[in-house]
């Protein structure tokens, strides 16, 4: 039980499908409601894969549809009821539904708002920072996860750096271990342990730049003829990915095995994670692989540069295609310093990046916005 009353905590976010920022919300709820809180988690386009998990450990998960642009502009009813009808201490927002969860929780009365910035979309509209700072004026504490998001959170959106924090996500680094190849990935995939297996855990999405993975693999495959790209997950590219490798003349070579429920084993199948994204807060993805022992080649971008830093994984240009093909070519004919890269990840993970530490923070967090007693109070109410 944690010191002080328990805490009751919505998290608000589009949905629970598999990705970074649902499995770092999700993982947060589950400790939470460990701790003695009340959690649960709202979804506002659609409930997901990992709804059904959640539902299984206790955690209530609902669905209130809040779609449009009117929210944006003032509280939507279902949401408002939604929130007035709980004894609620803090409303927890996450991406793409901050505007509409503060509104909302403002006018149901909830005592404190809070809100997680976890990156920026791809190619989002110049208007996004207006609204962060509509959504800004109705929330209590922002928390950025690096360091840079916070800084344009303060200086872009012009959030006052009183209000803004930085809290680093963390993970769970008994659950992502390098306890030796599992062969999940390759038997799923079909290869074999020597085949050299390059790969990237992510939502198939616009901001990971997965083509500009698959541009490299076409750079490597002259002198890495058995090499083999494998793209874990599932999302809006798919399609168009897999279009991409067979005009590139990839076939068989670049692999699409869909998303797994417990992706702590596929990390040690692959002899390289890359991540070759265009904007990245701190990913979840990178610290997981980090955890597991498999180096990391990544793009210079948002709070990743702070993950691989000092010899702890390689970073390369974004947008810059040779230069991550030479990093992974590099990379795979030296098994030694993938395993020196492997061995300063795994404890820079260990050292900063602990989830237990994140939790505790985003604890204190709300304690600091709803006020030591506000579990007590609230229930008496």
């Amino acid at each position: 039980m944690t010191a002080g009353a328990p805490l009751a905590i919505e998290m608000i976010l589009p949905s629970l499908a598999t990705g970074g920022m649902e499995t770092m919300a999700t993982a947060l709820a589950r400790a939470l409601a460990r701790r003695g809180h009340r959690v649960g988690v709202t979804c506002l386009e659609s409930e997901g894969d990992l709804a059904e998990d959640l539902r299984r450990t206790g955690i209530p998960v609902s669905l209130v549809p809040c779609p449009g642009t009117v929210p944006l502009l003032r509280p939507h009813p279902g949401l408002r009821e939604h929130f007035a009808a709980q004894p609620l201490d803090v409303v927890h927002a996450h991406n793409g539904v901050w505007v509409k969860a503060a509104l909302a929780a403002r006018a149901a009365g909830v005592p404190a708002v809070v809100h997680t910035a976890h990156g920026f979309a791809f190619g989002e509209p110049w208007f996004e920072d207006a609204l962060r700072w509509w959504a800004g004026l109705r929330t209590d504490m922002v928390a950025a996860v690096s360091a840079p998001l916070r800084e344009h959170l303060v200086h872009k959106a012009r959030i006052p750096a009183s209000r803004v924090t930085t809290i680093i996500n963390g993970i769970d680094t008994m659950r992502f271990a390098p306890h030796g190849t599992s062969g999940i990935l390759r038997g799923a995939v079909g290869v074999g342990p020597d085949v050299p297996l390059v790969g990237c855990v992510a939502r198939l999405d616009p901001v990971k730049n997965l083509a500009l993975l698959i541009d490299a693999m076409a750079l490597m495959v002259r002198d890495l003829p058995d090499a083999r790209l494998v793209l874990v997950g599932d999302g809006p590219l798919r399609e168009s990915l897999r279009e991409q490798a067979q005009v590139a003349g990839l076939g068989d070579r670049v692999l699409f095995p869909g998303a797994f429920a417990d992706t702590a084993p596929i990390y040690r199948d692959l002899d390289i994670f890359v991540l070759p994204s265009v904007s990245e807060g701190t990913s979840i993805s990178a610290l997981e692989a980090m955890a597991s022992g498999t180096p990391v080649v990544a793009t210079a971008v948002g709070g990743t540069p702070q993950l691989l830093g000092d010899g702890c994984g390689m970073l390369v240009p974004s947008g810059d295609a040779q230069a991550l093909a030479d990093a992974i070519r590099g990379l795979l004919a030296d098994p030694t310093g993938r395993s020196r890269i492997a061995q300063a990840a795994r404890k820079r993970v260990l050292d900063r990046f602990s989830h237990a530490d994140m939790v505790r923070a985003y604890e204190r967090l709300y304690r600091q916005v709803a006020g030591a007693d506000a579990g007590a109070t609230r229930r008496k109410a």
